[in-house]
């Protein structure tokens, strides 16, 4: 017994005496094999993808011009820094003919909008043209007009952008045209916020319309100018927000990116990006029971078209992103996966209230 104890011991202290070594060479191996991943027995190992501790990052490029205290940036993932580095390899190329290469103006693109009353100064503040626009004392229009003016909204963009309840904005139609455009003087009335939007861009859309022919467009029922587009939402911040306001502060935005006036449609994100998440849009409405199935499936609506604006704009002009995924659990309108585990808890409810 005492034999064999001692052998142990000595056996024991010998491994102890070897321990280092072997752990220092464990260490060795390890770090030499790095790239091999044993973690499965039985299978052969293989080399795990390198990556990168760093992150990408967005560089992009400053824009400003000498003497001018204005500075833009622009992202190098957007298509404003393709553009602008096209126009710069052309420059590079053909120094001879790049005339106009010394002019602020002559590298505008669309996305850098805010820098054409800056380099264009003198230029016509008008949206339209003389024949788009019928005359100041024709301020009626009939039903089955104001229908036409909006068709092109609800043909090219309301299948992408769905925010608006189309019957909703069909019953206003109709109440705007018993009441006329001479006797509904209410301003802050939001829904004509939505409908002098909706019918803007349809007038735009009609000028890549292959039809020469356009009846024209009353100018109470449209923008004239960009300015006046963003002052009608000066009552949107002066509210709470609810759905409506919202949808008004979405149509403007819409507006915007139909004219390419990206800066100014991402600086309204902004606003609607915190009005959307006050509401409580970022969150499935299906885990609510407070709310109808109209109301859910409006609230889904809405918050995609404002996901999928922000994620247009942040791509044009290669801007973070507004909204993150982290922070969304909203289903698709047609893929809920939330209403069944809402209905089991209402059955479980009513069991405990029964039992």
């Amino acid at each position: 017994m005492s034999e064999s104890l001692s052998k142990s011991q000595l056996h024991h202290g010998a491994i102890a005496e070897k321990l280092p070594n072997t752990i220092a060479g464990m260490e060795r191996n390890q770090d030499k094999h790095l790239l091999l991943d044993t973690s499965l027995e039985g299978e052969q190992p293989r080399k795990r993808p390198r990556t990168s501790a760093k992150l990408a990052r967005e560089v992009g490029l400053m824009r400003s011009v000498p003497g001018d205290k204005f500075t833009g940036f622009v992202g190098s993932a957007s298509g404003i820094f393709f553009i602008r580095s096209v126009y710069d390899a052309i420059r590079r190329s053909q120094p001879a003919v790049s005339t106009v290469s010394d002019t602020p103006a002559s590298d505008i693109v669309p996305g850098e909008d805010d820098r054409l009353p800056l380099v264009q100064p003198d230029s016509a503040e008008r949206l339209w043209k003389d024949y788009e626009i019928a005359p100041s004392s024709l301020l009626h229009a009939a039903f089955p007009d104001l229908v036409a003016f909006s068709a092109s909204y609800f043909a090219n963009w309301h299948p992408f952008y769905p925010f608006l309840h189309a019957p909703a904005v069909l019953e206003f139609i109709r109440e705007f045209s018993h009441s006329g455009c001479t006797d509904y003087n209410n301003s802050e009335d939001l829904r004509l916020v939505v409908l002098r939007s909706i019918i803007s861009i349809s007038l735009a859309d009609h000028r890549q319309s292959p039809h020469p022919g356009l009846t024209p467009y009353p100018p109470r029922l449209i923008f004239l100018t960009y300015d006046a587009a963003v002052d009608s939402l000066r009552h949107v911040l002066l509210r709470p927000a609810t759905l409506l306001t919202l949808q008004a502060a979405i149509s403007i935005q819409l507006f915007l990116v139909s004219m390419l006036r990206l800066n100014a449609a991402s600086r309204l994100g902004g606003l609607i990006i915190r009005m959307a998440v006050q509401l409580g849009l970022h969150r499935c409405p299906a885990r609510f029971s407070s709310f109808s199935l109209h109301e859910r499936e409006l609230r889904q609506r809405v918050f995609w078209s404002v996901y999928a604006i922000d994620r247009f704009i942040c791509q044009s002009m290669g801007l973070p992103l507004g909204l993150h995924d982290d922070d969304v659990d909203v289903c698709f309108p047609l893929a809920e996966k939330h209403l069944q585990t809402q209905v089991e808890h209402g059955m479980l409810l009513q069991t405990v209230s029964t039992v």
